[in-house]
Parts: C-alpha cells; structure tokens; sequence
C-alpha cells in the first residue's frame, strides 16, 4: 500500500514559516511509513528562498520538483503557492536521480544514465516512473521521454515539463534535495504492487476538424505538408490564418500514430512558411486532425477527464490521484486562471487526495488497441493518474 501526504502553503516571503506550515499538515494526515519520497510544485519564487534546503533536512528523505504556473490540492489551489506530496509506504520502495544538464546533442546518453543510477538503487525492475523534465527550446520533451522509454523498456512513465509564469521560460527549473537547474531531469523509480491507471482528454469534439488528412511530408518534429500541401496553405484551405506564436499554441493538432491508441495533442511551437515545430513526432503517414481550443473546452475535457477518475475510483478504491493539465489551458482561462483547478478541487472532493500542477508538457501513458501501455508527450491535454 502506498499512502498520499499533501500540503501547501502561500509564504513566499518566508521560508521558515512556510517549511513549517508544510511540515505540520504532512504530520497532520499520520506517520510515515518504511520508504518516503517527496514531490514539490511551486511558484519559482520559492526557489528564490532556503524552503527546499529547509524540507530536505527536515523530512531527510529523496524530494524532486518543478517550478509551475499553478498548484492545487484538496486543501486549496492558488498561482503562488508550493504543494509537497509526500508518497509513503512499507511495501514499496523509491529510487530518485537528478541527470546531468541535457542538450538536443546529448539526450539519449544523459536520460539513460539518469534511469540507470535510480536502477541500481533497487532490487528489481520498477513498476512506475514519476519524471520531471527540463521545458527547453533545444531539448524536447518528447525527444527526453523517449530516451527513457528506451532505458527503461516501456515502464509506465507520467510527468510534466517545467514551466512559470513567464513566457521566456527563464525561470523554469527542475528541483532535487535543495538543488535547481533549468536544463536537469528529475525522477522517481517505484518499485512493488503499484497499479496505476491513466486518463487523458485535450479538445472537446466540437473544436475537432471532423476530416482527417494524412501528414505527406515532416522530419521529426517539423511537419513540413499534410495532403501534399506546404502546411501553411493548408491551414488556409480550412480557414485557419496564423498571425504569430500566442495564436500557434492554442492551435494544435490531434496525431493518430495508428497503434490504435486515441489520437495525441501536439502544440504547434513555431511556424514559417517551410512548415511548423510541433511538440512530438510527425511520422509521415500519420492521419492529422487540426483543432482549437477555448476556455469552453478546458472545463469540457476536464470534467470529461474527471469523471473517468471518479469512475475509477468509486470501482477500484485509490490511494491518490495526480492531475496534470498542460498550462496554455491555464492561460486560455484568464482572467479566471484557478477555475479549472477549483473545478478539480470541487469534483474530487474527498474522494482521494489528489494533487494537480501544470504542465509545460505532459507525459501520461496510453493504452493501445490491445490494451498495453504506451508512453505519450502531449500538449493542451488534462492528463491524471489513479493509483
């Protein structure tokens, strides 16, 4: 059995009362058991101050994080606020590494021996992974997610990116024991009766493009044409007129990779009029569905994603629930930015403790047509995680 301890706290300005505060409501839902491992999510400017240092040697156990936009828990949600998680258990074991800094030269090695020195620290193979990966214009998330599915043999794998308030990133950063770094990877190995169950909804049906078109031209990530058409043009035979960035991110498309598994959500990162950046791969021949999302459709699929959960877990009982929707649904709500973390908080209720952070990109498994697990990066999807 694995036990979820959560807590949060809005002291930016003071760390020691703020460690304290975190302390106290971990030590209000019980002891710990054998094996503890802790995961923060915060407003970067907690990063600023000695709160990591301060829980690291107070609880004296493995504690990774990230910077996020927005945090929530059953006791509360909030823009500026840290929320620990404390996973703890007698029969299940945690294994954690922070890698070396990743570049787009070095992914594949820096991922593997990251996994490999949290491997070695248990007795066998591990049920799940909890990874949180550095958001990076050079490295990314899909290119690091698949380094660790390689290194790990398709074990389940669910995250996030970093990511902050800021659209430069500049502040963005991975956490471990007291440390940060803008451009390392953190994870957590767990090993022992664990059985994870995932959910992943992005666009409500509505916002989907009803035909889908075939991706004839791409390399890797930048999808060049889609029926033979530059990409661009494309686009303008359905309506779509591109005018920058801000309108790319909230445009995204759904890729079917044909494995049986309901279509992916990428982001269009960049677009020329060679072609556009996406935030995973584009094989040629993979079947492509453009789409738009809206405020609207963010409580949509959250509800949608929601009451899969709530399903699940009035079926098969749960010991925690992690939520992760991706942070553009954040800002598609503005200026009402908490309302998709208050409907979590409503809907959950005290069903299970849960705790919800966004995402800068999203890793949430998948299930194939035959029902295996296979591992996913996503964008603009509201994924979770029942275990």
């Amino acid at each position: 059995m694995i036990k979820m301890l959560n807590a949060i706290s809005s002291k930016i300005d003071e760390p020691e009362a703020a460690a304290a505060e975190l302390l106290e409501q971990i030590k209000s839902h019980g002891g710990l058991l054998k094996n503890s491992v802790g995961i923060i999510a915060c407003y970067y400017e907690f990063t600023e101050t000695d709160i990591l240092d301060l829980l690291h040697k107070n609880l004296q156990f493995d504690i990774i994080g990230t910077t996020v936009m927005g945090s929530a828990t059953n006791a509360g949600c909030g823009m500026e606020q840290i929320s620990l998680c404390v996973l703890t258990s007698d029969d299940i074991s945690f294994s954690t590494s922070f890698s070396e800094v990743i570049t787009k030269d070095n992914i594949e090695p820096t991922v593997k021996q990251a996994y490999a020195q949290a491997r070695a620290k248990l007795d066998g193979e591990p049920s799940l992974i909890f990874a949180l990966a550095p958001i990076s214009r050079e490295a990314m998330g899909d290119a690091v997610l698949q380094g660790l599915d390689s290194a790990c043999g398709g074990i389940p794998i669910f995250g996030t990116l970093s990511n902050e308030t800021s659209l430069t990133y500049e502040n963005a950063s991975i956490l471990y024991n007291g440390e940060k770094h803008q451009n390392k990877m953190a994870m957590i190995l767990m090993r022992g009766e664990i059985k994870p169950r995932f959910y992943c909804t992005a666009i409500s049906d509505k916002n989907i493009q009803k035909q889908a078109a075939v991706v004839t031209d791409s390399d890797g990530y930048f999808l060049k044409t889609i029926n033979n058409i530059p990409l661009e043009e494309y686009l303008k035979t359905i309506g779509v007129q591109i005018y920058g960035l801000a309108a790319v991110t909230t445009l995204p498309f759904l890729v079917d990779y044909g494995d049986g598994a309901k279509p992916v959500a990428l982001s269009m990162y960049s677009i020329s009029s060679e072609g556009a950046y996406l935030g995973g791969k584009v094989p040629v021949g993979a079947k492509i569905l453009f789409a738009e999302a809206d405020s609207d459709s963010v409580i949509e699929t959250a509800e949608i994603t929601l009451k899969k959960v709530l399903d699940d877990v009035r079926q098969n009982g749960a010991n925690g629930i992690f939520a992760i929707p991706c942070f553009t649904r954040c800002l598609l709500l503005s200026p009402e930015s908490e309302k998709e973390m208050i409907k979590t908080k409503e809907l959950i209720g005290g069903a299970a403790p849960f705790m919800l952070c966004y995402s800068g990109g999203e890793i949430c498994p998948v299930y194939g047509k035959d029902g295996k697990i296979i591992n996913r990066f996503h964008n603009l999807t509201y994924t979770a995680m029942v275990f």
